[in-house]
């Protein structure tokens, strides 16, 4: 499964730059190298795929990835049009712990990535967002 995500995670985000000119792979590789276990590895490399690129969970249910996977891949894909503090409240307390995992991996390296490159909105956004998730 991991080889498979990895594959379409890379044909997706093909060509793709970041703010900082650099592939936009380098992020879902980075947040799915954090997983513990092979779902949440196969779920970070994918977790921007829906969002960010003509994919379709429909199209990652036909090309083999695992349903479970692609409900948490629902969660983690914000929707144009939805407030972002909506949405991550929604993963927090959707008792979905693949969704949540991948998201606080997410937000942990866009954190890293925003305090090293000073973007101070997108750190605060980011802090606000982890707040959500009640942790000590």
């Amino acid at each position: 499964m991991i080889d498979l995500c990895l594959k379409i995670a890379a044909e997706a985000h093909q060509g793709q730059k970041d703010l900082d000119g650099n592939p936009v792979i380098l992020h879902p590789l980075t947040v799915g190298l954090m997983g513990k276990n092979e779902d949440e590895k196969c779920a970070g490399f994918l977790h921007d795929v829906v969002e960010d690129t003509d994919y379709t969970f429909d199209d990652l249910l036909g090309m083999g990835v695992s349903p479970h996977i692609v409900d948490a891949l629902r969660l983690l894909t914000h929707e144009e049009g939805t407030d972002y503090l909506d949405y991550v409240r929604r993963i927090a307390r959707s008792g979905n712990q693949l969704a949540i995992a991948v998201k606080l991996n997410d937000l942990q390296h866009n954190l890293k990535r925003g305090r090293k490159r000073g973007y101070t909105r997108l750190v605060e956004k980011h802090e606000a967002a982890l707040r959500e998730f009640n942790l000590p």
